[in-house]
């Protein structure tokens, strides 16, 4: 099993990858980040994501070809066996980015610490619930978020357990292409993401109408 690939996302506007727990006087949703305060997405998490782009299309009529390739890719229904052929790692950035940031952080005398990082790479949004009789916002109801700014990219590596075909290669970039948010907020413009296969957008297309170089 080797890294010959990986995905990338694009934050096209912030995005609250949320950890499910907050930040003692801070946030109440804190986002998911590692011990240098690096905004991340968990593999489990874009798998996911992935296999449900899969599913809604599949559930729509789309690309009957592919029934049997993108099992192979994603895993079948309630299979616990880990027997797709594709394993996906956390969804990070980039390698001289971070070790830039573990230098900062690790040298003598810093002043940079991992909350101050995290402070840099995200925002803090404020929202409340409504009144459903009056219109105004509701008593107790006021949250704070934290969500990673837009613009930051993120690369999560592709390891294949066996070569694939061109069809598995094809529904990994469709389902790739059919992604478009994540998170938490999305119905308040959150989470907007682009993902393409090696940060090429072109070849992603290709790939997607099934054409190899």
């Amino acid at each position: 099993m080797s890294q010959d690939h990986f995905i990338q996302i694009e934050l096209l506007s912030d995005a609250a990858f949320s950890r499910g727990e907050g930040t003692a006087g801070a946030v109440d949703v804190e986002v998911e980040h590692d011990e240098l305060g690096l905004p991340f997405l968990g593999g489990k998490t874009l798998r996911g994501l992935l296999r449900d782009s899969w599913l809604s299309m599949e559930f729509s009529g789309c690309f009957p070809e592919l029934s049997l390739s993108w099992g192979r890719v994603f895993g079948a229904e309630a299979d616990f066996g880990e027997r797709c052929i594709v394993r996906i790692g956390d969804a990070t950035v980039d390698g001289e980015t971070r070790r830039w940031i573990e230098a900062a952080e690790t040298r003598k005398d810093s002043l940079i610490s991992p909350m101050a990082v995290l402070e840099a790479l995200t925002v803090i949004r404020r929202q409340t619930s409504e009144d459903r009789i009056t219109g105004a916002p509701a008593k107790t109801t006021l949250r704070s978020l934290r969500a990673v700014v837009r613009g930051l990219t993120l690369q999560a590596p592709l390891y294949w357990m066996k070569k694939p075909t061109p069809a598995e290669i094809r529904c990994l970039a469709l389902s790739c292409l059919a992604t478009r948010h994540a998170g938490l907020g999305r119905n308040r413009g959150r989470g907007h993401i682009r993902l393409t296969l090696d940060g090429d957008l072109e070849k992603t297309w290709h790939a997607a109408k099934g054409e190899t170089s």
